[in-house]
């Protein structure tokens, strides 16, 4: 495992979601937290899977936001089994599912303990960054209280 990150966050969605997400990236990235967002790192002329691998790398988090239109996405499903086998325990805690909306989650999600965000409320927001400090030490860069 990398010693250095640059990202806090790695923020895995599929663009249906992308308004909610960029939301969230806004406000992560207004609180402090080092947020890599597709659009905000893939440039014209990159090769996007060597982007996206690169991105995971270099996140301590994979955030998955989860949706009907993420599950059914291979490139969520990707980033998911890469953070899944880099710490098949999840002992490190680099990956946290973020339920964006109603969905039956598959028997490889269920196992793992979700922040609910289908409202975007704050509350949400308190119990993902008290998440963030207790299981993910590491993670000083998230804030006490959220914008």
């Amino acid at each position: 495992m990398t010693a250095q990150f640059e990202y806090d966050v790695f923020l895995s969605h599929n663009h249906a979601d992308k308004p909610r997400v960029r939301r969230l990236a806004e406000r992560l990235k207004a609180a402090g937290v080092r947020v890599w967002l597709d659009e905000w790192v893939i440039q014209a002329g990159d090769i996007i899977a060597l982007k996206v691998d690169e991105g995971l790398e270099q996140s301590r988090v994979l955030l998955l936001c989860l949706s009907p239109a993420a599950l059914a996405s291979g490139w969520v499903a990707l980033e998911r089994s890469t953070a899944v086998h880099r710490d098949p325990a999840n002992e490190g805690r680099r990956f946290i599912p973020l339920l964006l909306g109603n969905c039956a989650l598959p028997d490889t999600l269920r196992r793992y303990k979700y922040v609910d965000f289908r409202e975007e409320s704050e509350a949400a927001l308190t119990k993902r960054s008290a998440a963030s400090r207790s299981r993910l030490g590491y993670l000083t860069s998230f804030p006490a209280k959220w914008p």
